[in-house]
């Protein structure tokens, strides 16, 4: 999709982001604090090994992070992994693609829904925890309703009270380890004898979701200013590398803070583990706190991400139209964030009390596509244009790739049905599309960088 394209109705996407805007947006949609809702499920499975589990759910993606940052220089426009897939292999691969990402997109913001329900039902009972769940869905809709640049602003915000939080619970708990003479930075979770690898690789599978969504800043491209656009790809690559060094360094010091300790919900082990071996006065703000930054300021991005893919699929008549229409004053796709907005509230209400099942099938829908933003640099760099840089066109992504598919094939039974259920619903939806635009003059799909007859300007 080219830069004219991103006209509708009068309306435009409006450029405005920064370097610092994409760097913010993305610690803030993955979150420093991220790990807290699922290092203690992972640490079951790896046998105690969280931190190397995490060490290993980064290395899976970094490599995927380099081919994003590549992609990003050579389609700089909405859309992320659709538009590498369309651009490199093709319109079917690029609409499954997107499609896939969907599932990733759709589901975050309802696991956070999930979580958000089940710890505020808890400190709230006021209201039940679907109650809560639409409240806190109307107030992030809310949020991105208002354009690009005042989401920008709010995310700035939120990741100080994020990082406040972090520390908040990291130095306490550094200090109770110290002054009760307990091991602290120890190796067991690095690898002790109850560790296995296929305990680990069945761990790194929800250590990746604690950074999924590293990603979705290459949906805001469309929306950064023209003389930025080549720092995109640094955007992704670096807010990666500081969410994983603070995050194995996050799970490291809460693991050994909980030797010893049994967890009736592991959801919420953070506050458990503080409130009984640091203090619980601590442990009860802090869940509180955590709910709070899940409701306000992890969860926005995470609507604006897939708000920005239905817009782009559906400036292509992959989506319906009507997804691709721009609010006249403040320049988003309202209608798709809408649309997206609705999907996600009911499918948290459906899995309330399911935190961890929502998680394994969120990671199917984010596996798939970043093999595919791994394929696509070898198909435009290779076998488009015959590049001899081995390491980063060839070596790189077939590394991510391999990574990936090695996480992918530990995940539990229900999250691979779903997703190939998923992937099967996108072939199908893409055949009807495909054979409708063939039926239907001025419905052809768009080649990439060329403007679509009915939106000339």
């Amino acid at each position: 999709m080219s830069e004219s394209q991103l006209h509708s109705g009068g309306a435009q996407l409006v450029k405005v982001l920064t370097f610092f805007d994409l760097m913010v947006y993305g610690l803030v949609y993955v979150s420093p604090v991220g790990p807290w809702g699922t290092w203690a499920f992972a640490s079951d499975l790896a046998g105690g090994a969280v931190a190397l589990a995490f060490l290993v759910g980064v290395a899976a993606l970094i490599f995927t992070a380099f081919s994003y940052a590549t992609m990003a220089l050579e389609a700089p426009d909405a859309g992320s992994v659709y538009t590498y897939a369309r651009v490199s292999m093709g319109e079917a691969v690029g609409f499954l693609a997107g499609w896939m990402i969907l599932l990733d997109y759709i589901l975050l913001p309802a696991l956070m829904y999930v979580f958000c329900g089940a710890t505020l039902g808890v400190f709230m009972p006021v209201l039940p925890a679907w109650a809560w769940i639409l409240i806190v869905a109307a107030y992030n809709i809310a949020v991105n309703w208002f354009g690009i640049k005042n989401s920008a602003r709010f995310n700035f915000g939120t990741l100080i009270f994020q990082f406040v939080l972090l520390f908040a619970v990291l130095l306490p708990t550094t200090y109770a380890l110290i002054k009760h003479g307990s091991p602290i930075i120890t190796s067991a979770p690095w690898w002790n004898k109850n560790t296995t690898p296929y305990g680990l690789f069945a761990a790194t599978t929800l250590c990746v979701s604690a950074f999924t969504g590293f990603d979705a800043i290459t949906t805001l491209a469309s929306e950064v200013r023209p003389e930025q656009r080549r720092l995109i790809g640094a955007s992704v690559v670096w807010t990666l590398v500081l969410l994983g060094v603070l995050g194995i360094v996050n799970v490291w010091l809460l693991s050994d803070l909980s030797v010893g300790l049994k967890f009736n919900d592991p959801t919420v082990a953070t506050f458990d583990a503080v409130s009984r071996r640091v203090d619980p006065t601590l442990g009860t703000i802090t869940a509180w706190a955590m709910a709070i930054v899940a409701a306000i300021s992890i969860t926005p991005p995470m609507v604006t991400a897939v708000a920005r893919v239905l817009y782009a699929m559906a400036m292509n008549h992959e989506m319906p139209r009507a997804l691709a229409k721009l609010h006249p004053r403040y320049g988003t796709p309202h209608v798709a964030l809408l649309v997206s907005g609705g999907i996600s509230i009911l499918i948290a209400l459906y899995f309330t009390g399911q935190y961890d099942t929502l998680t394994m099938i969120v990671n199917f829908g984010a596996m798939t596509a970043f093999i595919v933003v791994n394929a696509a640099v070898i198909a435009l760099f290779v076998f488009k244009r015959k590049s001899r840089r081995w390491l980063y066109h060839v070596i790189s992504p077939i590394l991510g790739i391999s990574m990936l598919v090695a996480v992918l094939t530990q995940m539990r039974k229900l999250g691979l049905i779903v997703g190939f259920g998923w992937m099967i619903v996108g072939v199908i939806v893409y055949w009807f599309t495909w054979r409708r635009r063939r039926m239907t003059p001025g419905l052809a799909a768009t080649p990439y960088g060329e403007q679509p007859p009915d939106i000339q300007p």
